[in-house]
């Protein structure tokens, strides 16, 4: 497809043209009323720099009919980003927020435009707490050794938390994020460097968050971008840990690098009341985010009385639940104690609300089955056996 780019910076072009689904990305300093491009474009993507806001109701005039992106900037307040982004409204143009590297700009339109002709492939997968405690870590890990042990793709877990490095629910033996920090910064990670630092358990592989307290708050976009990016070269799958920190660079680059995201919560009205709203309310919204870019799953729920119910959960924030997981009670401790996953040791009604939630990011991803189960359901049937199977699938490089 070919992407028109009106603005003074060739950036743009070049990312663009860097993605095999772009075959041209032609550059314009100007929008004229008649001739702009010598040839059809299927999109188009204007820069707030080169393009002022006030004139964004002749774009339709001459592109009416074709998704157009307008990169907000300059935009000093709360307020004025609401007057650009009503302004995009009213004139079906797609905002793109203020704050946004070259890279992350361009992959949100790419993201999108692949959406529009069936060929987006959720390859990253990220999920996030309402509040701290919510568990995050342990729901990512265990949906991780589902969908690995039922997917022929290789899988990696990303902890993105600046203030958890979630090492301790295995027998941890690689790297933690601080230590690719120099590399990241330089953007001279490669492949090979990310592979050496992972750590393997069972079918899916795991780096862990950072665990240098003087570097919680000082990674960028750039850093976690490239290191999305390096992971992408190497696995399938990519699901991310981005922890509760709506604030930090680490969960920001999270959210923008991925098209399917869920949040994580309790019963526990710090999460449902306190927290998050503010969260959403301060960061995400004006951000352009929504909440049905969510999908809710609600953590070591209790049947009691005295606690909310999961319709008012679902209710309270807003968010369509798509799995709940029930209290093991002291199975969750024990289990991190002996350094196993709940998935591998507890009962039925836990495996059965992971399975949900790993079924959909199964066909999201476009994953495959792996050869020995898709033998095991010619017998069994499809829902018995895919995520139990008892021997290992060896993934190689």
């Amino acid at each position: 497809m070919n992407i028109g780019v009106i603005s003074k910076n060739s950036q743009y072009k070049e990312l663009l043209e860097k993605n095999e689904l772009v075959e041209l990305a032609p550059l314009r300093s100007e929008l004229k009323q008649e001739y702009n491009f010598s040839i059809d474009i299927d999109a188009l993507l204007i820069d707030g720099e080169t393009f002022s806001y006030e004139q964004l109701a002749s774009v339709r005039n001459v592109f009416p009919e074709i998704p157009v992106f307008y990169k907000i900037s300059g935009m000093k307040t709360h307020e004025s980003i609401r007057t650009v982004q009503r302004l995009c409204a009213a004139h079906l143009i797609k905002p793109i927020t203020e704050g946004l590297t070259y890279e992350q700009c361009t992959n949100q339109i790419l993201q999108f435009m692949a959406k529009e002709k069936g060929l987006e492939s959720n390859k990253v997968v990220t999920f996030f707490g309402t509040h701290s405690g919510a568990g995050v870590s342990t729901t990512v890990l265990n949906i991780a050794e589902a969908v690995s042990q039922k997917a022929q793709e290789k899988v990696l877990v990303l902890s993105l938390n600046a203030w958890d490095p979630s090492d301790y629910f295995l027998n941890y033996k690689g790297k933690y994020l601080n230590d690719l920090k120099v590399d990241l910064k330089n953007k001279n990670l490669t492949s090979s460097n990310l592979r050496e630092a992972l750590f393997q358990h069972h079918n899916f592989y795991h780096l862990a968050g950072n665990r240098d307290i003087k570097l919680q708050r000082y990674f960028t976009n750039e850093e976690i971008e490239h290191l999305i990016e390096v992971a992408k070269e190497s696995f399938d799958l990519i699901l991310i840990d981005g922890g509760t920190h709506f604030d930090t660079a680490l969960a920001t680059q999270a959210y923008v690098s991925s098209n399917l995201r869920f949040i994580v919560t309790n019963q526990e009205d710090k999460g449902y009341r306190g927290y998050f709203p503010h969260v959403f309310q301060q960061l995400i919204e004006p951000s352009g985010g929504k909440k049905s870019d969510f999908m809710l799953i609600i953590n070591r729920f209790q049947p009691s009385m005295s606690l909310i119910n999961e319709k008012d959960l679902e209710e309270e924030l807003e968010i369509d639940r798509l799995a709940t997981i029930p209290d093991m009670d002291v199975l969750g401790a024990v289990s991190i104690r002996q350094k196993k996953l709940l998935y591998t040791t507890s009962e039925r009604m836990y495996t059965k609300e992971i399975d949900t939630i790993a079924n959909v990011i199964f066909s999201e991803a476009n994953l495959t089955l792996a050869p020995n189960l898709e033998q095991t359901n010619e017998k069994k049937g499809v829902l018995r056996g895919i995520f139990r199977k008892k021997k290992e699938v060896e993934k190689t490089w």
